[in-house]
């Protein structure tokens, strides 16, 4: 299932329209609940949002090593997804 998520930044500007959200644990095979559903987002630049913990962030405009980020703390804390 795929809805539609609004995330602002720091100073209350909507910054993603749309974003597929994962809605359902496929280890458990149980829905995960609204609450703490991570979501899959782009955009351009670092990304500075509150979000769930698990979201991942491609930025657009990024080099190789910055492409990707997760959200690790359920608020504004994101990661850079590296690669080997």
């Amino acid at each position: 299932m795929v809805t539609s998520t609004k995330y602002t930044d720091m100073t209350g500007n909507q910054i993603m329209a749309d974003g597929i959200c994962i809605t359902w644990d496929s280890m458990t095979n149980l829905p995960i609940p609204a609450a703490t559903q991570p979501c899959i987002t782009a955009g351009t630049g670092v990304p500075t949002f509150s979000a769930k913990k698990g979201t991942v962030y491609i930025r657009l405009d990024g080099a190789a090593a910055t492409m990707m980020y997760i959200n690790n703390n359920g608020a504004t804390t994101w990661s850079v997804v590296t690669s080997a």
